[in-house]
């Protein structure tokens, strides 16, 4: 039960991320840049993303 809800969870994380990077990248100039004010993370958004979704990949093949 727990394996099943941790996967729900990191789709849903994932599906999240990917949704703000889309909507990041359709954001106007003004917005765009508001974005980045505090942005958390070292690495460009996109990346972010990309290893948000191979996480979850791994994840998925080692709690079958």
């Amino acid at each position: 039960m727990t394996k099943n809800k941790l996967l729900n969870a990191l789709t849903l994380f994932k599906t999240s991320a990917r949704e703000i990077s889309d909507l990041w990248d359709e954001s106007d100039d003004v917005t765009f840049n508001k974005l980045n004010e505090g942005f958390p993370f070292d690495q460009d958004f996109c990346e972010v993303v990309e290893k948000i979704e191979n996480w979850l990949i791994t994840q998925q093949e080692l709690l079958k």
